[in-house]
């Protein structure tokens, strides 16, 4: 049997083609498990008002994206196709095609402050503190809301954008300002947004955000419950419990014995 094989040249060009296309920019982004960043340290401050110790950690977990003013290049987005952490979107599924990367750092560090203070306000307001509100006029002709506190109550974390973060702040407020001990020695992590009035909204990045939890040591792990059916893998010896308001978190933590989770079908036992 006799097989015909491609001329040198033919060879060569070939190469060239899937070397520069490797070398090439392309049009995608790539998500990967981040840390886990203990909130019950510096990054939250309470002044003029008893503060109680905890035995604990909890941590807020976070997701590295490939930056909006990146480039891509054809041989990194390989790598990340075939590893098992990352995943490999279309850029403007991640991030909208309308605006530049200064405009994106804005808006994500922007959700990231309103996440806090909704945060604050959403465990002041469960803890049965009076929380007011504000309209105040911004120098672009637009208006926002400011929670007015019965004292100071500062939550700032560093190079980290987005509102997933306001589940496991407002929880970081409501330990610190609790008599009882509620995570009792234990590593809990968790997501979500939160409303001031306690509501859990959906994030994106969950299965990473679990990487990164039991990566950080955690054995409990928050999820909202909107984002049930976006879990596909729970890493071993973490319990998942999916919440919907910040109260149903505070009840976990409280006596994870008797706690029914949303997602019975995905809990590890």
């Amino acid at each position: 049997m006799h097989f015909s094989h491609l001329p040198k040249s033919a060879l060569f060009i070939v190469g060239l083609f899937l070397a520069a296309s490797l070398l090439a920019p392309l049009p995608y982004a790539v998500l990967e498990p981040g840390e886990g960043q203990n909130v019950l340290g510096s990054v939250i401050t309470i002044s003029h008002q008893r503060t109680y110790p905890s035995t604990g950690k909890l941590l807020l977990t976070s997701v590295y994206a490939t930056s909006p003013g990146s480039v891509l290049f054809g041989v990194y987005v390989l790598r990340s196709w075939l590893s098992a952490n990352s995943i490999v979107l279309p850029r403007e599924v991640l991030y909208p095609p309308d605006q530049s990367p200064k405009e994106i750092n804005k808006a994500n560090l922007e959700e990231m402050v309103g996440s806090q203070q909704n945060a604050a306000a959403a465990a002041l307001t469960y803890l049965k503190f009076v929380v007011t509100t504000q309209t105040i006029s911004n120098k672009d002709g637009t208006k926002s809301t400011k929670y007015l506190f019965p004292f100071p109550v500062d939550i700032s974390l560093k190079d980290t954008g987005g509102p997933s973060g306001g589940l496991i702040f407002a929880l970081g407020v409501v330990e610190k300002l609790t008599p009882e001990d509620l995570l009792r020695g234990r590593v809990v992590a968790g997501t979500g947004t939160i409303s001031i009035d306690g509501r859990v909204g959906a994030i994106g990045g969950i299965d990473d955000k679990m990487i990164a939890a039991k990566k950080a040591g955690a054995t409990i792990f928050f999820a909202p419950a909107a984002n049930c059916a976006d879990v596909t893998h729970i890493p071993s010896g973490i319990t998942i419990y999916s919440v919907k308001t910040l109260a149903e978190a505070v009840g976990v933590l409280k006596n994870s014995k008797t706690a029914v989770t949303h997602c019975t079908w995905q809990r590890n036992r």
